[in-house]
């Protein structure tokens, strides 16, 4: 045994692993040929500048509905709202019609030894979606895999997956790298469905796993599916002894799973302007930075029938949308509405509330008396302080300034409010109206001493911008 040649001794290995004789061009074809017949998966054999591979092709018309989601609304997909969410620009100048809907099965969860054997890929051809299944028949066919994919993905214009990002292009990538071959997946736009499901139904669903989604969401319900952990096993049996009765259950999962990112790329698209899904259409429109839009549709949100929760996060939402597009008085009322809400026990609206009267809305006494009745409250154990500004010392300190600059204008009189009073005297809150009596202002700037002691008197700094006691500076 140990004087065999070395030579024969690789061939013999290679024959006992069904690998092809390198020297013999021809032993590809005779492993094929030698092999069971495939033709009952309805498939064919095709030729890749890595070998020759198997593919399984199925054609689905445009009306071809997916549980109860027509496949042709995925061709109306609003790319430039979904990249938004998955921080992807790129896919914003992408065509719908030039996606590729990816999904693969392994032979495991990860590691170098992981071989994919089988992967879905989906794309539209006018109105008619073409789903290709590319197989491995045997570790020794790789290559014409990774050809035929490597061909399928050079028109793609972008790749749609669930979980793809983690899970299926760095499968696929570690296979192309093995082979010595340089894959461009990364240097597609991607759309990882599972990103936008989680953030537009947050909370809705029991699971953010495919079948769950299938079946809450696009109402599919999968009959005599073949389980995920049952997948390695059928594919070594069938890779084997070659019979494709054990591939063809694992041949429609894959199939089930391409559609189902077909179907739900098309539901979340719809989502995002979706009269009837109030509150997925607000969190598209905020993660878009829409912030006027997305209040309007949080506020309708919130008016809904709602769970409580939901709604009060709806509230909530809306209040910010509304600062953050400079409407203040909608944002305290939204605020207004989550203080006035019965058995809330929250912080924030009070905090907030307090801090848009105090320094968007002019209204320190409305400030002050908030402030107050949330720190009797929390000091009684009815309002649960958090931390930060929104802790229990944090909310006394701002009562105390409050009530310290309350104090000052009411000592003042409404008679020394301009041209000085007892501040150019050095009176109450000597300090900064002294200095603004020499004509400076509160950067220790010199500006004009009469139009100084004006602006001081009114609250302003010498560049015309409003000042409060905690330093920032407000617009007039």
């Amino acid at each position: 045994m140990f004087d065999e040649p070395r030579g024969q001794l690789r061939e013999r290995l290679r024959a006992a692993l069904h690998q092809p004789t390198r020297r013999n061009g021809a032993g590809l074809d005779r492993s094929v040929t030698a092999r069971a017949d495939l033709s009952t998966l309805g498939g064919r054999w095709f030729e890749s500048p890595l070998g020759p591979g198997y593919v399984i092709e199925s054609v689905y018309d445009g009306g071809y509905c997916h549980g109860a989601v027509p496949l042709h609304q995925a061709l109306a997909l609003p790319l430039a709202r979904l990249a938004r969410q998955v921080r992807d620009a790129r896919l914003a100048d992408v065509a719908p019609g030039a996606l590729r809907f990816v999904d693969t099965e392994t032979t495991g969860l990860g590691g170098a030894g992981t071989l994919v054997f089988l992967c879905g890929v989906a794309r539209f051809e006018g109105t008619r979606l073409v789903l290709r299944q590319y197989l491995l028949p045997g570790p020794e066919f790789e290559g014409g895999l990774l050809g035929g994919l490597g061909e399928e993905l050079e028109a793609a214009g972008g790749l749609v997956s669930y979980n793809g990002k983690a899970f299926d292009i760095p499968a696929l990538e570690t296979r192309y790298v093995l082979s010595r071959r340089r894959p461009r997946l990364r240097e597609l736009p991607h759309l990882d469905l599972l990103h936008p499901h989680r953030r537009l139904f947050r909370g809705e669903f029991s699971s953010h796993r495919l079948a769950a989604v299938e079946r809450e969401l696009l109402g599919f319900e999968r009959e005599d599916d073949c389980p995920s952990w049952e997948v390695p096993e059928r594919y070594r049996r069938f890779a084997r002894d070659g019979d494709p009765t054990h591939i063809q259950p694992v041949l429609r999962h894959n199939a089930w799973d391409v559609l189902s990112l077909v179907a739900l790329a098309a539901r979340l698209g719809a989502s995002c302007d979706d009269p009837a899904r109030p509150l997925q259409a607000a969190r598209a429109a905020e993660y878009a930075g829409e912030w006027a839009a997305a209040a309007a549709r949080y506020e309708a949100a919130a008016a809904g029938d709602a769970p409580r929760a939901a709604r009060l996060e709806a509230l909530e939402r809306a209040a910010r949308a509304y600062a953050r597009a400079g409407d203040f008085e909608r944002a305290a009322a939204c605020w207004q509405a989550l203080v006035a809400e019965p058995r809330a026990r929250r912080v924030a609206p009070y905090v907030e509330l307090a801090k848009l009267r105090e320094h968007r809305l002019g209204d320190r006494a409305g400030a002050l008396a908030l402030i107050r009745e949330a720190v009797g409250l929390a000091e009684r154990g009815l309002l649960r302080p958090g931390s930060g500004e929104l802790s229990l010392p944090a909310m006394r300190q701002r009562l105390a300034r409050l009530e310290a600059r309350a104090g000052r204008r009411a000592e003042r009189g409404p008679g020394d409010r301009l041209f000085g009073g007892e501040l150019a005297e050095g009176g109450q809150g000597a300090g900064e109206s002294v200095a603004v009596a020499r004509g400076q202002d509160r950067h220790g700037e010199d500006f004009a001493g009469t139009e100084g002691r004006c602006f001081a008197e009114a609250g302003l700094d010498g560049l015309g911008a409003a000042v409060d006691d905690e330093g920032i500076d407000h617009p007039v």
